[in-house]
């Protein structure tokens, strides 16, 4: 069954209810007035301070409805003893002073009683505006201890940091890492309350910055960056060190930071992850990869220079100056050279390819003519592809401008591709080099009418060392080709497509943006640039 408040429907929940008014007439009153207007009250009567105190150490009640002056005391005495009810105070001696002191003393609502007792007609909507204020509030309550219980249990270290740069709550993982209890690291300066051998111990101090040190440190900085900017902070990467157990250590760790409002005030949430072990084994692996690129690097400049040598002999012998040679002579001296030539393109692949390993490839960005480019690959290899008895077609449309590109490396990409196309197409079959400009970009399409690529491969061509099995063909080469022109076309923000048929002929089409931008990595020590970079928008 349902009852109404006001000409509103409400739900017919029972209320447990407890009147407290030594005024029997005014007791009659609402009671008569509860049973008139059907409301869903189970009301208990007390008509006195003490008689209600003893009610309620053996009752709970859901609303209390109190009248001011009782006879052994006021309703100031039920709001001292009572903190999880919500109390309505009603009087019709009090004044204004009266309703501030019940208020302050945590009175839900105060209401004025009349002679003609309209003021009932008020109360059914206050118990349910309390009854829903604390039933709320009981519910932020368990959400907020939640949300406590999730902070403290996360893996992840989380502080919480206020606008002077202190630290008002915290984990139990942030307590693991400094070896501290909770009170030894709240309402600290954040460097003070990490341990941080750069910090200063002096709480007097109002800046967040404790020493020269510090003014670089990401920690503090990317706090203020948050507060400043109001924006989030992720990612960023901190080399520390910490005095913990009066051992100096150095963590790193990897940082989030957002703002939050609390009670109307600013803080920050900081999150740290600790990535030490991860760093060290990146460490590992860093090393290795540059004892393995000198390796690597040692041993091809050693190859290049006897295959320079060797080179230069079966050169001086070919050409005669050794004496004269017959027809079988020099078949098997060409098979030499070419196969020196092989061996020379290959000792470049491996050292292109240790280069970009070991992030040490760099770009010449230079305003240039991709005509002029175009027209140097297809000279060079045209040659090689009458030789082969493939037709070389070179198409450049007229409306191509000056781009920026490193013209070596392009010249690389371009030569690769071409003659890898002259390579797989038959003999009378054809390769086309066309050049054209789309919307910001440059593209270039190299196509052939050769052998193609069969579809289960064409994910992987550019992988390193990957080589397509051809049923009849033998495929010469390392494998490293096709993945060094993919890496420098990636270098200049470009992008490469592959699209083929077996029996049909392959294209692979290269696009490069007119206006790049040269490359600049930041280096660490350039917090402000890796700050920057880390902030979200």
């Amino acid at each position: 069954m349902n009852y109404r408040i006001n000409g509103k429907v409400m739900e017919d929940t029972r209320k447990k209810i407890l009147l407290i008014e030594d005024d029997k007439l005014d007791q009659m009153a609402f009671m008569r007035f509860v049973k008139d207007e059907k409301l869903p009250y189970d009301c208990t009567v007390a008509a006195s301070v003490s008689q209600a105190q003893n009610i309620l150490a053996s009752e709970q009640f859901d609303s209390i409805v109190a009248d001011y002056s009782l006879g052994d005391g006021t309703a100031l005495d039920i709001l001292d003893s009572v903190k999880d009810i919500p109390i309505i105070v009603v009087t019709g001696s009090g004044d204004e002073e009266v309703a501030i002191r019940a208020w302050k003393g945590g009175a839900y609502d105060y209401i004025t009683k009349d002679f003609e007792r309209i003021y009932l007609r008020s109360i059914p909507r206050t118990i349910e505006n309390a009854i829903n204020c604390k039933e709320m509030r009981e519910a932020l309550d368990r959400k907020q201890k939640n949300l406590e219980a999730i902070f403290d249990a996360t893996p992840v270290g989380m502080l919480l940091v206020d606008g002077n740069m202190k630290v008002t709550r915290v984990n139990n993982t942030i307590k693991q890492i400094v070896k501290k209890e909770y009170q030894q690291i709240i309402n600290r300066q954040i460097g003070g309350a990490l341990c941080c051998i750069n910090s200063i111990s002096n709480e007097n101090v109002k800046d967040y910055i404790y020493s020269p040190a510090c003014k670089d440190c990401l920690l503090p900085k990317s706090i203020k960056a948050v507060f400043d900017s109001g924006q989030s902070v992720r990612n960023v990467e901190i080399h520390t060190t910490l005095k913990v157990d009066n051992k100096e250590i150095m963590p790193w760790f990897r940082m989030s930071a957002e703002q939050v409002i609390i009670n109307g005030c600013r803080h920050v949430i900081v999150a740290l992850s600790d990535i030490t072990e991860q760093k060290k084994a990146e460490d590992k692996v860093n090393k290795m990869i540059a004892a393995k690129s000198g390796f690597i690097s040692t041993v091809a400049h050693e190859l290049r220079t006897s295959l320079a040598a060797m080179k230069e002999g079966v050169a001086i012998v070919f050409d005669g100056m050794a004496g004269r040679l017959n027809n079988k002579q020099k078949k098997y001296l060409n098979i030499a050279i070419r196969n020196a030539e092989r061996l020379g393109a290959l000792i470049n692949d491996v050292l292109d390819f240790q280069k970009f390993e070991a992030d040490r490839m760099t770009l010449d960005i230079q305003n240039n003519d991709i005509k002029e480019v175009v027209s140097e690959v297809h000279e060079t290899m045209a040659l090689y592809a009458k030789k082969n008895e493939v037709e070389l077609i070179l198409e450049i449309a007229e409306d191509l401008s000056v781009a920026k590109f490193d013209r070596a490396k392009v010249n690389q990409v371009l030569t690769n591709l071409v003659s890898n196309a002259v390579k797989f197409t038959p003999e009378n079959g054809r390769v086309s080099i066309n050049v054209q400009r789309q919307n910001e970009e440059l593209v270039i399409r190299i196509s052939d009418t050769g052998i193609g690529i069969p579809k289960e491969a064409l994910p992987k061509i550019f992988e390193c060392f990957y080589r397509v099995n051809q049923r009849d063909k033998e495929i010469q080469g390392t494998g490293l080709g096709l993945a060094i022109v993919h890496k420098i076309v990636m270098m200049h923000s470009g992008r490469i497509e592959v699209a083929s048929e077996v029996g049909q002929g392959t294209t692979f089409t290269v696009f490069l943006p007119l206006d790049l931008k040269p490359m600049q990595k930041p280096l660490p020590a350039e917090a402000d640039e890796i700050l920057n970079n880390s902030i979200a928008h």
